[in-house]
């Protein structure tokens, strides 16, 4: 019997042993091994572990086993890809859900309710995430999610950053920051995940047109999302080496500039995957924007990391980063403080109401040594305000003398004519 399998399969045609079948096959020994039970003609010599193949039996088999795959292709995509079909009230369900999160998320925003707006946020990306396949192909509908995801993004990675800053600066609880400046302050960290929102919004990410088209979307992807993270990068890197902060030659100088080169490298990141989403075969969405979320989170948190320590520097190293001193011009001006702050109570707190019995603050403005925290001014529409510091004693904690931040109605800085 051994012998008569033997003369059927010459010997050029024959396969001795797991390795040889595995060469012809290209693949591990661990593979031909579990393709054996699958059906991979296989041949055993009783009482021996050596095993042979013929040639031309695997390459049948392999031959048969493409048409069953090719057949299989033709009747499963559509029931794989198509969503499932939903009710109208599950739609109508899912679109208020959407709705009032949305909603939710700007008077959140407009309260200045920073951490609430950041979890609003969250949940309300996640949903869209989760029902994008049901979300008209259109880009009417596209615009304003792109929109909202990019102003949430910027949002998040200056936000998250914001409650210590009012709680380190009087009269920030009263005069809050400019609605518009956390979203415009944060588009410079996001420039890879505004690429990508900005293709979704024009594309979709569904090409239905041919194939040679698509590395065309592609490279305008690359070449837009390159000219827009050189240009975040170079207005950031160049107010930072600019900074005296840099020129004083201060160690938190290098925790900044890694900051900046490890928000440049995960952007970069974004942009990677976005290219390789755009020529590749058609991913998953729901995946591939899991793992941009991922990346927007680490830039969120080293941008949130960079804007403490700019906020310690505003604290302990103001005259260095500010150098130009403004000096109290008004004669009168504890007199003149005091009745503006009992004529406009709205705008003052109650620890600013204190600053005409803080021994510190009455020598800075004898002897006019204040300087400016460049803000919020550009953004503001209402309740103008400026935000200026003082020398306070030198603590504990603090190596050298500190300074007091307090956020300045526009008008009483007038007052007291501060130049």
């Amino acid at each position: 019997m051994i012998g008569t399998q033997a003369s059927t399969c010459s010997r050029d045609n024959r396969l001795v042993g797991w390795k040889e079948i595995a060469a012809h096959m290209k693949c591990s020994v661990r593979k031909v091994q579990r393709l054996e039970h699958a059906g991979l003609p296989v041949n055993r010599i009783p009482g021996a572990k050596s095993v042979w193949a013929s040639r031309s039996d695997v390459d049948s088999w392999l031959t048969v086993q493409a048409e069953i795959s090719k057949q299989q292709a033709k009747t499963q995509p559509k029931e794989e890809t198509a969503p499932p079909r939903l009710s109208s009230i599950a739609i109508a369900v899912q679109l208020s859900i959407t709705a009032v999160l949305l909603l939710l998320t700007v008077r959140a925003w407009i309260a200045s309710a920073y951490g609430l707006t950041t979890l609003l946020f969250s949940l309300t990306a996640s949903i869209i995430v989760m029902s994008y396949r049901y979300i008209p192909n259109r880009r009417w509908a596209r615009a304003p999610l792109g929109a909202f995801l990019i102003a949430g993004m910027a949002y998040v990675t200056t936000a998250t950053s914001l409650p210590g800053i009012v709680e380190s600066i009087a009269n920030m609880e009263t005069l809050r920051p400019a609605l518009a400046y956390p979203v415009v302050a944060g588009l410079r960290f996001i420039p890879g995940a505004i690429t990508i929102c900005l293709f979704w919004i024009l594309t979709g990410f569904r090409n239905d047109s041919t194939g040679a088209q698509k590395p065309t979307v592609a490279r305008a992807f690359a070449g837009i999302g390159f000219a827009l993270l050189c240009t975040a990068t170079a207005t950031g890197l160049l107010a930072f080496v600019t900074n005296p902060i840099w020129q004083s030659h201060l160690s938190i100088r290098w925790t900044l500039l890694a900051g900046e080169l490890s928000i440049l490298a995960l952007n970069a990141g974004l942009l990677w995957l976005g290219y390789r989403f755009l020529i590749g075969p058609q991913g998953e969405l729901r995946q591939f924007s899991v793992r941009c979320g991922t990346v927007c989170l680490l830039i969120a948190l080293i941008a949130a990391t960079m804007s403490r320590h700019w906020n310690d520097i505003n604290r302990r190293y103001l005259d260095v980063r500010q150098p130009p001193e403004y000096r109290v011009g008004n004669p009168n001006a504890l007199a003149d403080l005091h009745d503006w702050l009992q004529r406009h109570p709205s705008q003052v707190g109650p620890d600013l109401m204190t600053l005409p019995n803080d021994p510190e603050f009455i020598e800075a403005v004898r002897n006019g040594q204040f300087y400016r925290v460049r803000f919020d001014e550009p953004f503001q529409f209402s309740s103008k305000a400026v935000v200026l510091g003082y020398r306070a004693a030198q603590t504990m904690h603090e190596q050298r003398d500190g300074f007091r931040l307090v956020r300045f109605p526009t008008e009483l800085a007038n007052t007291l004519r501060l130049k």
